[in-house]
């Protein structure tokens, strides 16, 4: 940064002030005015346009007067922004072009500035007031230039001081290339399709020379998914049965006969259903839970959509309605009407955050209490389907949801409850079936979360194959793609992490000792699953896959598939939970931390470039796979993995005073991250990700302590690797979504924000007060 810089960012208040004083009378209270845009470009500037003044900015008026105390409109604002950067910004390409605001559609440019602003908001650092106005006459507040200067430094990528990710990432970022079909690209997503395309050759293999029993499965199945002649040809005929008796239901009783004859049938639930979950209080046990029919959209989907978001479901509800029998014109009114009550349930529902709080997801009822919410509904009826074992404890994991349902459940709303029902055979089974089903899903997703064109038939098969039959195609990909060696070295990491982190944990001066002996405690017992795991699962050696040629298809092999997995369900509430089943398959590109098992799982899939490489320096793995393996240990200690204990059950091992002290380090760290930017426009929600923020926070507090204990720290490389592994890009669309629904923040926050709470970061760097990556000492956030 430039003495200038660091001087005029100094006596930026200053000078706010003193123009505050004069303008009083010529700007409205909260605008800003000519001269105090221009000190902020000045200082923000001068390190992309060297020698950058005030009068490059401010151009006079006819009378010569630079008139500082002047109110600034958006347009004017944005005229000097451009000046101040030296001209004509850069062209938006990559994710920077995929990431902004369209501009085309903007009416009102004024013509005096239709060349001046033509590049910049060609860039899409601009939103306009609504699609087609631009409002270039309102008045620009402190934050819109924040926000503008912000995204211009995103847009430059040229300097790790004001952009650390922008600029450490630029050419990736830039040249990054959305693979067809897909909504997105970056480390988890091109390894995921690396990995897929490994197995899908695999189960090529297989299907073309099938010798073990495992091979034979796998080769019935994938023909079967790659047969569209024959799908094509049975159409709708697999589920029309089930329509037809949905049809003819002329009362609920008769409804919820239908619906208990499909989870006879097909081993699935509709509106209603029971199943097993880990007894959160005792996690050797399964509770039965019970549940009704979801918004599809999730808790924001509805309130948040775009318009176009809105019509995109609609036109797929629509869709699948029409296929499933109804007329074009009804279909389209029974689309609405599916979105109202999925509108009206959802506002009723616990966000994606509260999902993960035991606290709220662990109600326990009795079935005569459910029996009280649905008095018209027979429980026992559609408990009966299911052949578990009776008991008179029921979780209900979203009580507010299912109350909302049970208010649906009357003969006044029949109707709507049997065009649910259609819905949700098609929604469900309309993979399986025809190429008609698969258009509309895929028109869906290009036209919902902005992808361009689908995958490959032969893609879909082998994803289909590789998600239903992960028991024989896992062992296979650790045979040819995972090394003992990548094994020992990260559970050697892992070890030497867990040793940090108690470290840490003794030396916290906001945690007394009693809490911290079962924190540490927790850390001692945890267990760590690495690469794949010590038995294989054969769920399905005893069920029938039949091939094309023997009568089979994709639609009964999977309901065989479904029966099966209904009984081995049935049989673990008689035998309790299995603490050797892994929560992820090894062929899987991610971790996690499972908090009822207290257990940690890195798949085989991931413990590969780019996140682990066993050439790389000590550093880059430290930070790529060092940082996921301390993200998913803190998991144990963010705001829902510190109510469980090292057994896994849910339970208060903390004192009063501790527990309060973290909830206020927790307010700060959503303080921290709420209404900060991914993208023009699109900001993270603070609260939505608190947990996975806390997670990231204790990771790079963990790896900068690690590195820090070696002879010659090299924090640049440590904290490059950390902005590099999180580089991604989607489509504005999917971004939006994804700060809706996703409980992890923007990945751009994930490789930047978080650096900024490390004073290593600073010194490392050379980031100084007045740079864009600096934060003040008072709001940086450490917990763990």
């Amino acid at each position: 940064m430039s003495i200038k810089k660091r001087i005029l960012s100094a006596l930026l208040t200053a000078v706010m002030l003193a123009s505050s004083v004069q303008t009083v009378l010529a700007a409205e209270p909260g605008y800003l005015t000519r001269g105090e845009v221009a000190d902020m470009l000045v200082a923000a500037a001068d390190d992309y346009n060297l020698g950058v003044e005030k009068t490059d900015i401010l151009q006079g008026y006819s009378d010569g007067s630079l008139h500082e105390e002047r109110p600034v409109t958006r347009a004017q604002a944005l005229v000097m922004l451009r000046r101040a950067f030296g001209g004509d910004l850069p062209a938006a390409v990559g994710d920077n072009a995929r990431s902004g605001y369209s501009s085309a559609n903007f009416a009102d440019l004024p013509a005096w500035a239709a060349e001046d602003l033509k590049d910049v908001l060609s860039t899409g650092i601009v939103a306009g007031t609504s699609a087609t106005t631009f409002s270039p006459n309102s008045y620009v507040t402190e934050r819109q230039m924040e926000l503008f200067i912000q995204r211009t430094y995103a847009l430059e990528g040229a300097n790790l001081k004001d952009d650390f990710y922008a600029t450490v990432n630029k050419t990736a970022l830039d040249s990054s290339v959305i693979k067809t079909g897909y909504t997105g690209t970056g480390g988890f997503t091109d390894l995921a399709i690396t990995v897929n395309d490994q197995v899908a050759q695999i189960i090529k293999e297989a299907a073309a020379s099938p010798k073990t029993a495992g091979e034979k499965k796998i080769s019935a199945l994938y023909g079967n998914i790659l047969n569209m002649e024959a799908r094509n040809k049975a159409g709708i005929k697999p589920i029309q049965p089930y329509l037809d008796a949905i049809g003819s239901a002329k009362t609920l009783n008769e409804l919820m006969d239908v619906c208990n004859r499909v989870y006879q049938e097909l081993g699935s639930s509709m509106l209603l259903g029971f199943d097993l979950t880990v007894d959160s209080k005792n996690s050797d046990v399964y509770d039965l839970t019970f549940g009704a029919f979801s918004p599809s959209l999730g808790q924001s989907g509805y309130t948040g959509a775009t318009d176009s978001q809105k019509s995109a479901y609609l036109t797929y509800v629509a869709t699948l309605l029409q296929l499933g029998g109804a007329s074009a014109a009804d279909a389209k009114k029974q689309a609405q009407q599916i979105w109202e009550l999925e509108s009206s349930v959802a506002a009723k529902s616990l966000t994606n955050q509260e999902l993960y709080d035991v606290d709220k997801t662990y109600n326990l009822y009795t079935m005569t209490q459910l029996q009280n919410l649905f008095p018209n509904v027979d429980l026992n009826a559609v408990f009966a389907q299911t052949g578990y074992t009776q008991t008179d404890k029921i979780v209900v994991a979203d009580v507010g949801e299912l109350k909302a349902c049970a208010a649906y459940f009357n003969a006044a709303h029949l109707e709507l409850l049997k065009t649910y029902c259609r819905l949700d055979l098609t929604a469900n089974y309309g993979a399986l079936l025809s190429q008609d089903f698969i258009d509309a899903s895929n028109a869906f997703q290009q036209d919902y979360m902005g992808s361009s064109g689908s995958l490959s038939n032969e893609e879909v098969a082998a994803q289909y194959v590789q998600s239903l039959m992960s028991d024989y195609l896992s062992k296979a990909y650790v045979d040819r793609h995972f090394t003992a060696k990548a094994k020992a070295d990260v559970e050697k990491m892992v070890k030497e992490m867990l040793a940090v982190y108690k470290e840490r944990i003794q030396n916290l001066t906001w945690m007394q000792d009693a809490t911290k002996t079962k924190a540490i405690r927790k850390l001692e017992t945890m267990k760590l699953n690495i690469g794949y795991p010590d038995t294989w699962r054969d769920d399905f050696k005893d069920t029938e896959f039949l091939t094309v040629a023997q009568g089979g298809s994709f639609f009964d092999n999977v309901i065989a598939m479904s029966k099966t997995e209904q009984a081995l369900s049935v049989q673990a509430q008689k035998d309790g939970v299995d603490k050797t089943e892994w929560p992820m398959t090894p062929d899987t590109v991610n971790a996690c931390y499972l908090d009822v098992d207290n257990s940690i799982t890195f798949p085989a899939a991931i413990l590969q470039p780019p996140f682990y490489d066993v050439n790389a320096s000590y550093e880059q793995n430290l930070g790529s796979i060092g940082y996921v393996i301390a993200h998913e240990i803190t998991h144990a200690f963010d705001n829902n993995g510190a109510k469980f204990d090292e057994k896994g059950n849910a339970t208060d091992w903390w004192t009063a005073a501790d527990y309060a002290a973290f909830q206020k380090l927790c307010d700060q760290a959503v303080s921290l991250y709420d209404g900060k930017e991914a993208a023009p426009g699109i900001t993270c929600n603070g609260a939505l990700t608190l947990s996975e923020n806390i997670a990231d926070l204790g990771a790079m507090a963990c790896i900068t302590e690690m590195e820090g204990k070696r002879a010659h720290p090299d924090y640049k490389a440590l904290y490059t690797a950390a902005a590099e592994i999180w580089c991604s890009s989607y489509s504005r669309e999917m971004k939006q979504y994804l700060t809706q629904a996703d409980v992890h923040a923007p990945d751009k926050l994930r490789g930047s924000l978080v650096l900024q709470n490390f004073q290593q970061f600073y010194d490392a760097f050379d980031i100084k007060e007045g740079d864009g990556m600096w934060l003040a000492p008072a709001n940086r956030v450490v917990i763990w």
